[in-house]
């Protein structure tokens, strides 16, 4: 799951109900990335190319999903990361569609039951969330608390979080 130090990144601005993604994607066409803000800087020798027909698997699974007719996404991902980080990713893409969870019990299910915050660091750094739906991690208290807390002013990661769980009936 990483990606290659040489190549073409495919990108493309989807326009979402939730706001313009930024989408990137391999030659293969597995899922690098997904953004709410434009990308920043990616490794070294990795060219991105513009190509809207590149990113069509993940832009139809996507509209499938607004429209609320996907519950789970196919499209295969390629997410760089620690493997702690890697272990709690593939967690969280077992998550049931309008259903939410803990932290502490992400932290549980991947062995590590006092991780909760470690975990919680993990969620934050999710490249591809909806696809990886760190959305559907909830507080201790089952409060929303933040999300995409680095690509947001305070506030408003939360009100789409909001609409995000709103959208799968976990609300």
């Amino acid at each position: 799951m990483s990606v290659q130090n040489s190549g073409v990144i495919y990108t493309h601005c989807y326009k979402s109900p939730i706001g313009t993604l930024h989408l990137a994607v391999n030659r293969g066409g597995s899922v690098l990335r997904i953004s709410y803000t434009a990308f920043g800087e990616w490794p070294k020798g990795l060219q991105l190319e513009e190509n809207k027909y590149a990113c069509g698997e993940l832009e139809h699974e996507l509209d499938e999903y607004f429209r609320g007719h996907l519950r789970h996404f196919t499209i295969p991902v390629s997410l760089d990361g620690t493997q702690f980080q890697r272990s709690v990713w593939k967690r969280l893409a077992k998550i049931e569609y309008g259903s939410t969870v803990t932290y502490g019990e992400i932290a549980r299910k991947i062995g590590r039951a006092r991780a909760a915050r470690a975990v919680g660091n993990a969620v934050a750094g999710n490249p591809a969330p909806i696809v990886i739906p760190c959305h559907r991690v909830v507080s201790a208290d089952r409060g929303l608390g933040q999300y995409a807390l680095r690509a947001f002013p305070p506030g408003d990661g939360s009100r789409l979080k909001r609409k995000l769980l709103e959208l799968e009936g976990a609300l």
